[in-house]
């Protein structure tokens, strides 16, 4: 069976190291980025990022948002019968374009911002050039799609389509070991972790809830085995908001983040926390899977509780919670990784 396999991420991520490793297992190699510069060359303009980037901006403003995707597609389809790597994605539109190819799986690969950013000054300290902080800081931001159009760069929306999710914030074999459990997952080969597991099981409890803002599931588990689970909604026998005639936080006003106090559900973490007192279940020690990062509530409950370790997948913006978490030495927060399940 062919393989095609996309990859995304922000500079300095390591998109390239990932192309390289399939480019050695004998995968042929396209680049949405080579499109662009093709096209410069013929606008006879330099290599500058910010002329590759203006030049991609405005062929899929011409064209489509999807163009480059497109004529990706088109030079694969020209070989239906070779696998492919596809680099350089930085538009949901191009990510359509490429799901039209059968079995088309996307890889996302990131690392904290403050790591992406002295990456790239230590490249451009070997490359002799004097950019400073502030400029590659306004690079990511673009590439995040931070004041661009929704036909620009929009890797942020880009890695959250993603079906397979790296961080790569290690050495290069950390890397190289995360990319070949990818493969070997897809191809059939390996197991999937327990991470993956657990939060596949966290992703399916959402399913069940009842919030009309957000889906939340989270399970927590340890030893490899499952102790408890919930999703967030209306306390047990009260109405869910839906038929309370809609959200009060809405109707309220209250920003995503703020006055968690003032709200009708209870969060999927406090849920399978409770469910463990009800059932007289230790939980101590254990890990909290969760498809979002906890509000400080919950990360007040957690802490309390003694579990050990949260693994998330979205982020939150509650600057409390993460402030508190920050400031103690006993949970350990982990960001997760592996095969996806949020579409």
């Amino acid at each position: 069976m062919v393989e095609f396999v996309g990859l995304t991420g922000y500079m300095a991520s390591g998109k390239g190291e990932l192309a390289r490793i399939l480019q050695n297992q004998g995968f042929k190699y396209v680049s949405l980025s080579d499109m662009v510069r093709k096209e410069a060359t013929v606008r006879g303009l330099e290599y500058t990022r910010e002329n590759l980037q203006g030049v991609g901006n405005d062929l899929r403003i011409q064209y489509g948002a999807g163009v480059l995707g497109m004529k990706a597609r088109e030079v694969i389809e020209q070989d239906l019968m070779s696998n492919w790597v596809i680099d350089g994605i930085r538009n949901p539109s191009c990510i359509e374009e490429l799901r039209k190819l059968s079995g088309f799986q996307l890889v996302g690969v990131s690392a904290d911002m403050e790591i992406l950013i002295e990456r790239m000054l230590k490249r451009g300290r070997e490359g002799g050039n004097n950019l400073k902080r502030e400029d590659f800081l306004n690079r990511l931001k673009c590439e995040q799609g931070i004041g661009e159009s929704p036909a620009g760069q929009q890797v942020k929306r880009c890695l959250e389509l993603a079906d397979y999710f790296i961080l790569n914030e290690g050495s290069l074999e950390d890397l190289q070991g995360k990319f070949d459990h990818f493969l070997k997952l897809s191809r059939g080969e390996d197991r999937p972790t327990f991470d993956e597991i657990f939060m596949e099981i966290a992703y399916t409890w959402a399913k069940r809830a009842t919030c009309l803002r957000r889906q939340v599931g989270a399970v927590i588990a340890k030893d490899g085995q499952q102790l408890t689970a919930g999703y967030n909604g209306a306390p047990r026998g009260v109405p869910h908001c839906a038929e309370m005639g809609g959200c009060l936080r809405e109707k309220m006003g209250i920003p995503s983040g703020q006055r968690h106090e003032i709200c009708r559900g209870t969060h999927a973490e406090q849920n399978a926390i409770t469910q463990a007192a009800k059932f007289g279940i230790n939980i101590e020690g254990s890990t909290l899977y969760c498809n979002t990062f906890p509000c400080v509530i919950c990360t007040k409950m957690i802490l309390n509780v003694g579990i050990q370790k949260v693994v998330y997948d979205s982020d939150y913006d509650d600057p409390l919670s993460k402030e508190i978490l920050g400031q103690q030495h006993e949970l350990q927060l982990v960001r997760y990784e592996g095969k996806m399940f949020h579409k």
